[in-house]
């Protein structure tokens, strides 16, 4: 019998991983998991942000800092109104799937759910995907979560 005790959500706050969420949650409540979420924080701020604002590198960091706490938050009370299982959580800087496959490690991740943003054609060319990225370098099953109208 496969054992599932800890599951992690890399989430980026919008609805996609939202709806990714509903099935970490599950999976948890169905194996009596730890639920870790995880968002991660890019290592240097926007410059378009520094110039259009005028504001220094440290404020601007500070405040995307504010506001993913802020964000995490809120997400995770929409977590916790599903269910009572056992949450942490945590914020870090770097790129986003290395950061996303070095917690798996660090924390013995079971199974890792993410959403897909699902594009497709030239701008997952350009833009690539997190979650094909997390599945390519991860070292345990990944679960990825494809986004349905609804979560658009």
């Amino acid at each position: 019998m496969i054992k599932i005790n800890n599951i992690l959500l890399p989430t980026d706050f919008s609805k996609r991983s939202l709806a990714a969420a509903e099935y970490a949650v599950e999976l948890a409540r169905q194996y009596g998991a730890k639920l870790h979420v995880l968002h991660v924080l890019e290592k240097t701020p926007p410059i378009l942000a520094m110039r259009t604002f005028d504001l220094s590198e440290e404020k601007i960091i500070e405040t995307i800092e504010e506001e993913a706490k802020q964000s995490m938050n809120e997400t995770l009370e929409k977590i916790k109104e599903k269910n009572g299982v056992d949450i942490v959580y945590d914020i870090r800087k770097g790129t986003d799937y290395e950061e996303i496959v070095k917690y798996s490690e660090e924390k013995g991740i079971d199974v890792i759910v993410i959403a897909t943003h699902g594009r497709t054609g030239l701008m997952h060319t350009l833009i690539g995907s997190v979650a094909e990225k997390v599945i390519r370098h991860a070292k345990c099953p990944v679960l990825v979560i494809t986004p349905s109208h609804k979560d658009e």
